[in-house]
């Protein structure tokens, strides 16, 4: 029973949107502006880099207490289903009708006390990444990526915890198909593009 509950908690955890939170206090309505994600790329595009910072920070602090009652409640082998409720919690939130953001800074707080030997591969690639190209989708996507083989690598034993790498990455493509398309396409914003174009409205 304790552990179905670590899991509907950590679920109900990851609903809670910290952009939706900023926004509100700003009185903006970020799903009505630039990408109308309600996550700290936007926020950071439309309220300014300390609002991105504030929900980037709610957004990972969120992953790191959902995998963290995990642990508390049903120990390492439930810890990777709650770190993956958090996230879908997040990306298909009931407070907000299933209508949620895509996951990347839920899953990074996730990966912090699951798997964090695998951030010694995922940060440089998405820094490399963002370096390079300069958009974040592609560069969390890239990580994403990562961290199936990042956690065989390091944790090699835990299956549960390969598993738990593959879908957070299968999570991750999902939720930026747009993103994917506008790539391809050539619309997609870079992160310090100062207009957003029109395709990403």
């Amino acid at each position: 029973m304790e552990k179905v509950l670590a899991v509907i908690i950590s679920y109900l955890l990851g609903g809670i949107l910290s952009g939706e939170v900023v926004a509100l206090l700003s009185r903006v309505d970020l799903r009505k502006k630039g990408s109308g994600n309600p996550g700290a790329t936007n926020a950071y595009r439309i309220l300014g880099p300390i609002s991105g910072i504030l929900v980037l920070g709610g957004d990972v602090l969120k992953g790191i207490l959902g995998a963290m009652i995990g642990l508390w409640l049903g120990g390492s082998q439930i810890a990777p289903w709650c770190g993956l409720a958090v996230i879908i919690g997040h990306n298909w939130p009931l407070q907000f009708k299933f209508k949620g953001g895509k996951g990347i800074a839920a899953s990074l707080g996730t990966i912090i006390v699951l798997v964090p030997k695998t951030l010694l591969v995922l940060a440089p690639i998405w820094f490399l990444f963002l370096f390079i190209f300069g958009f974040v989708s592609l560069s969390s996507l890239a990580a994403a990526f990562a961290l199936p083989f990042s956690c065989f690598l390091f944790y090699p034993q835990e299956r549960s915890l390969l598993l738990y790498g593959v879908i957070v990455f299968i999570l991750a493509v999902y939720r930026h198909r747009a993103n994917i398309q506008r790539i391809i396409s050539g619309t997609e914003n870079k992160v310090f593009a100062k207009k957003i174009k029109e395709e990403e409205k």
